[in-house]
């Protein structure tokens, strides 16, 4: 069953990002500590032609890509872009930048701090047979057009593309029961999947400082977020491993 759910839950992973918050001027300016998990809603991806995907990443590598050094912070931009764009969002390049910049900062201090106060790495291999029991093992349409469009296999896009996003579940499950261990006597609420991920969230914001200024998760949990769903019937709200729903658990391996 498990197995099951994780073969399923690719074809609504994030393939153009890994979230996307909106970049309205009103949510810029509305404090992120007044926005909950509540605010999540899901969004069903229109059909994108290998072309039409094609013509939006040419786009951003004429006008976003550029602008951006780092190629971990452009890759994260892109997918922003990609995903911005087959909704129809207006684009702001400048916010974009600014949001992957610290979106960036926040998945380096994530692994950073899984290392530094929990012991917890993963190796090469362990994420290479992560993907092939999960995304390697069933091939959805809106996969195979996205690697095309981006001029790659499907192995590569899997490997290589988003191997960044796929180090992190494998990290997440051997977080889960160091920080289940940690805060089971003195928390006054369940520990499900969702209250150790803001527990661990919590952490790692602790750490991470930009101009001064202590800044959310790209504001993942505390501001609106889009998920794609890119092969189903109906809208998903499950995600990426933290910032999914207590009933996730992101184990494309195992057997019920």
């Amino acid at each position: 069953m498990k197995r099951l759910l994780g073969i399923t839950l690719f074809s609504i992973f994030v393939l153009i990002a890994l979230v996307f918050t909106n970049m309205g001027d009103d949510d810029l300016s509305e404090p992120i500590e007044k926005m909950t998990n509540s605010q999540v809603e899901t969004k069903t991806a229109p059909e994108m032609t290998v072309g039409e995907l094609k013509g939006i990443l040419t786009d951003f590598q004429r006008d976003v890509a550029p602008q951006i050094k780092n190629d971990f912070e452009r890759k994260l931009a892109e997918r922003m872009y990609v995903e911005m764009s087959i909704f129809d969002e207006s684009i702001d390049i400048n916010k974009l930048i600014t949001r992957a910049s610290e979106q960036a900062d926040f998945e380096r201090a994530w692994l950073t701090h899984a290392k530094d106060e929990y012991g917890v790495v993963v190796t090469d291999e362990e994420v290479d047979g992560w993907i092939e029991r999960g995304p390697d093992a069933e091939v959805v349409e809106s996969q195979r057009r996205y690697a095309e469009a981006k001029e790659m296999s499907v192995y590569e896009l899997n490997h290589n593309y988003y191997r960044d996003q796929y180090v992190k579940w494998v990290v997440w499950e051997k977080l889960i029961p160091l920080i289940t261990e940690r805060y089971e006597e003195s928390s006054e609420q369940v520990l499900d999947n969702n209250r150790l991920i803001e527990l661990y969230e919590n952490e790692v914001k602790d750490t991470l400082y930009i101009n001064d200024t202590l800044i959310s998760p790209t504001h993942l949990s505390r501001a609106t977020v889009h998920f794609i769903c890119f092969n189903c019937s109906k809208p998903s709200s499950r995600s990426i491993a933290y910032i999914v729903p207590a009933t996730f658990s992101p184990q494309y391996g195992s057997e019920a």
